[in-house]
């Protein structure tokens, strides 16, 4: 599930529990000329449990696949036709 507003991508895995993870463009860090603005976060009942801080997209797909089976490259171009104005 996606959210254009704040730049967030749902990965959910288990609905019994609600919990997985999520890819999230930090906007405002990126402005400021802040390293690792894409964060994998891990959530759980709508609170990050943990993150991991990325330097692009690319890296962020990778700790994604880490945890569950996706094509990255597919993803990446999905993500980026999505977002094209910032997540590239």
């Amino acid at each position: 599930m996606a959210n254009a507003a704040d730049r967030i991508i749902r990965y959910k895995w288990d609905p019994r529990t609600e919990t997985g993870y999520r890819l999230r463009y930090d906007a405002e860090r990126a402005e400021r000329g802040g390293f690792r603005c894409y964060r994998v976060e891990e959530w759980g009942q709508h609170r990050v449990l943990e993150e991991w801080g990325c330097k692009n997209l690319s890296e962020a797909l990778g700790i994604l696949q880490d945890f569950f089976d996706i094509d990255v490259k597919t993803e990446q171009a999905r993500i980026q036709a999505q977002f094209s104005e910032k997540m590239q």
